[in-house]
């Protein structure tokens, strides 16, 4: 029985079963290894922090992904960052509720462009000259459609007409 162990050992079914074994495992490690480095870039600006995760994964095969999975960070950085987005919109004292269409900054309702990143926020009427909402096409003091008349409208002559 030993010695039919040790044929089957040293045949080449077995060196082939072998061969696919290490190559999955090898594999496996690899894909582990891009799975961590994607997901602490995600996570994390630290260099350091992106250096010893991928370090620790090369370094631990498959323990230490489960070491990573315990020191990682629980939030992604874009997560991070629309929570804090979503909480300086909420805690905004100051702030009539308006935000800039671009990157959501709170503005006061009085600004004319974003302080954050300088967006177009009012347009003013060309009939009244008063300010408003540059998404608007209708102005709300003089009831005039600001939109179709800054078209191409043709241009109305001066002179009168003679009907005959």
């Amino acid at each position: 029985m030993l010695t039919d162990l040790l044929e089957f050992a040293s045949s080449d079914t077995f060196g082939m079963v072998k061969m696919l074994v290490l190559g999955y495992f090898g594999l496996l490690w690899l894909s582990i290894i891009i799975w961590v480095t994607r997901d602490a870039l995600e996570r994390s600006s630290s260099i350091l922090f992106q250096a010893f995760s991928i370090l620790l994964n090369i370094a631990i095969p498959y323990l230490g992904v489960l070491l990573y999975l315990i020191i990682r960070p629980r939030r992604t950085a874009l997560d991070s960052y629309y929570d804090e987005l979503e909480r300086n919109m909420l805690e905004a004292p100051s702030v009539s509720g308006s935000a800039c269409s671009k990157c959501l900054t709170p503005v006061d309702e009085n600004y004319k462009f974003c302080p954050n990143c300088g967006e177009t926020l009012k347009k003013n009427c060309p009939h009244c000259k008063k300010p408003f909402p540059i998404i608007w096409n209708i102005c709300p003091h003089c009831g005039k459609n600001v939109d179709r008349d800054t078209k191409a409208a043709p241009k109305k002559s001066t002179k009168p007409h003679n009907h005959k």
